[in-house]
């Protein structure tokens, strides 16, 4: 065990790489420890318990809260299948503007140090917005692109 985390040490055919703030997520290339269902879809089958078993028989404050509980299994979800790949371009995009984090992007902007290179900054932050809200409201960035898509001439 390591003394920092409490797990067993990575063997050195694993690579490490980040999930995300705080986060460190393990791969070895076809190998999964885990048997079927994934993660992600027994995630997938407690959203539909909730939304066609339970949602329909509760009312008020419950159903509310169902609801809820519901969009959140389905962000945890999203964030399982589609994390881990956003966070590496996200480290990708913000590397090419030199900095390594948001803080140090939101440092260089408001110093003014990449005022030169505003087109590239404006495509990570629209970037990193799509990659957040296609976790958290993916219909959202639907809308938006049909929306845009019949403004365009």
């Amino acid at each position: 065990m390591t003394e920092s985390s409490g797990l067993p040490p990575v063997p050195s055919d694993h690579v490490t790489s980040g999930a995300g703030p705080g986060a460190s997520q393990v791969v070895r290339a076809g190998w999964d420890p885990h048997d079927a269902p994934s993660a992600s879809e027994l995630l997938e089958a407690v959203r539909e318990f909730l939304e066609s078993d339970v949602l329909p028989v509760v009312d008020g404050r419950v159903r509310f809260h169902v609801r809820v509980a519901a969009n959140v299994v389905a962000m945890v979800g999203r964030e399982l299948v589609l994390g881990p790949v956003q966070a590496a371009e996200h480290a990708v995009r913000l590397s090419r503007l030199g900095v390594t984090d948001e803080a140090q992007l939101a440092e260089a902007i408001r110093t003014g140090s990449i005022d030169d290179r505003l087109e590239e900054v404006h495509a990570v932050v629209r970037a990193t917005v799509a990659d957040k809200l296609a976790v958290a409201n993916p219909g959202y960035v639907q809308r938006s692109d049909r929306e845009a898509s019949s403004k365009e001439p």
